[in-house]
């Protein structure tokens, strides 16, 4: 169920101490390469978080998503909207913590933008601390290796991410502008001005490559995981253990 449809009537009698998990979708607006949609790292998870919901109606609540992200790499680009990471790591905490007030005990960060993550870390302890369980969801890192059972590469509004855009919001897509960025950073640098190579046509990787048919397997495989994730999370499976 989406949070936001409820009257508070409903939310009371019918949610209210019987759901213990809700999904925060967590993403930006940033250029990706100059063929994918400004909203990429939105429309991305909110995928996801409708699959869930369509999976686990009775087990699930959606938050609204916090569209906007730190995005400093990119903010040179035409259209990209950049917050401060602790703007953005208050704003989330604050969110996540008005939602445990509601008796919510789990809450899984759905996030679509790398620039998030140091944010969101910082996020989940916050939460962690008034008494929540955090876990966060990074889909393109966190199953790298089944998505690269379908791409030969990943990247920054690369093969993945556009076969994905194709797939959610392929009217969007502009295949006739995708590109491909040759240069690989040898170590992890910031500095003014690299993003004419890091970051080459808003790109890394090469989105020439994407097609619907790959993206629509790799949100497959990914709500597959995703599934298995919040089965574990319910049964307090969340950890390996080697006797």
């Amino acid at each position: 169920m989406y949070w936001e449809q409820l009257t508070t009537k409903t939310f009371k009698e019918q949610f209210l101490g019987t759901i213990d998990t809700a999904i925060l979708p967590t993403g930006s607006v940033e250029a990706h390469g100059q063929h994918l949609p400004l909203g990429t790292d939105n429309y991305a998870p909110w995928h996801f978080c409708q699959a869930l919901e369509a999976r686990y109606p009775d087990r699930l609540l959606i938050l609204p998503p916090i569209p906007y992200g730190h995005t400093w790499e990119l903010a040179n680009y035409a259209g990209t909207l950049s917050v401060p990471t602790d703007v953005f790591t208050r704003y989330v905490a604050e969110v996540g913590k008005a939602v445990l007030g509601w008796g919510i005990r789990h809450i899984v960060l759905m996030n679509g933008h790398g620039g998030n993550t140091p944010g969101l870390n910082a996020a989940m302890e916050d939460i962690a601390e008034h008494g929540g369980q955090a876990v966060l969801i990074n889909w393109w890192l966190d199953y790298s290796r089944d998505i690269l059972t379908v791409t030969e590469g990943q990247g920054h509004a690369g093969e993945d991410e556009t076969s994905v855009m194709l797939a959610v919001k392929g009217s969007l897509v502009k295949m006739e502008d995708a590109s491909f960025n040759p240069f690989t950073p040898k170590y992890k640098v910031r500095a003014v001005g690299l993003h004419e190579k890091t970051l080459r046509h808003a790109t890394t990787g090469d989105g020439r490559n994407g097609t619907r048919e790959k993206g629509e397997k790799i949100l497959e495989l990914c709500t597959d995981r995703m599934s298995e994730l919040l089965e574990d999370l319910w049964s307090d499976n969340l950890f390996d253990r080697k006797d």
